[in-house]
């Protein structure tokens, strides 16, 4: 895929080297007082860094082009020239350059990959489903995909994530590292539902019956979380499901 060019601002690459610049330009007098780490920093914002951006929207980019050999050319030219598809574009490139992981780049670039098969008037829709996705950590994508279909029909989804969706439960006699590791992971799942990605589902009560209180919101506890509209939509919007997953 050919993608055209686009005057109105330096590529992103440019951007991030002109930062960069800017910032050892500001810090080079402080880093020469620094003895001990100060070299290893520079190294850090001076080379590492940009080279690691830049090796991240490659990997984006590499993966769009895979993914877009479905489309017709024709669209996907035009795409390029529209100021909502260019806006999301743009939004991209921003995170892949901040991204870790590999499935990360691959769910930009999805996204992008989908983005492209809609009209400019969706494109502010695409613009809040990246937003959620750049809010989102890997753990959390893992998260909310568990809840979009059922274990046994996804068994080996289930099976490769487990250490991710079979945390360890914690008592009042549980060690540190336990309570850590529940609180970190009970974090995720509060962000999901903050998000609007999940929500909580309760159980019915009888009349007369007094439900569970969580003592930290004194609501009635949740008795676990379900997919919302929206969750479905992300993951749809970077290839996790299909239309007809549930």
């Amino acid at each position: 895929m050919e993608i055209p060019m686009f005057n109105s601002q330096p590529p992103a690459n440019e951007l991030n080297a002109n930062r960069t610049d800017m910032l050892i330009a500001l810090s080079k007098g402080t880093l020469n007082s620094i003895p001990y780490i100060g070299g290893l920093v520079a190294e850090v914002i001076g080379t590492i860094i940009p080279n690691q951006r830049i090796d991240r929207i490659a990997g984006m980019l590499q993966a769009l082009e895979q993914k877009v050999t479905e489309l017709d050319k024709t669209l996907v030219s035009k795409r390029f020239t529209d100021p909502g598809f260019v806006d999301l574009f743009e939004e991209s490139m921003y995170q892949a350059a901040r991204s870790i992981s590999r499935d990360r780049l691959e769910h930009i670039a999805a996204l992008i990959k989908n983005g492209l098969a809609e009209s400019d008037e969706k494109a502010i829709q695409y613009k809040k489903l990246i937003s959620l996705l750049s809010a989102l950590n890997d753990t959390e994508i893992i998260i909310l995909r568990s809840h979009a279909k059922h274990p046994k029909r996804d068994a080996e989804f289930w099976d490769r994530h487990k250490k991710v969706l079979e945390p360890r439960l914690a008592t009042h006699g549980s060690p540190q590292e336990v309570l850590d590791e529940v609180a970190i992971y009970e974090s995720y799942t509060q962000h999901l539902v903050g998000l609007g990605l999940l929500c909580n589902s309760f159980e019915l009560f009888r009349q007369g019956e007094i439900p569970e209180f969580d003592k930290r919101t004194g609501m009635p506890k949740a008795s676990g979380q379900d997919i919302t509209n929206l969750g479905r939509l992300l993951l749809r919007s970077i290839d996790l499901i299909k239309q007809d997953d549930y």
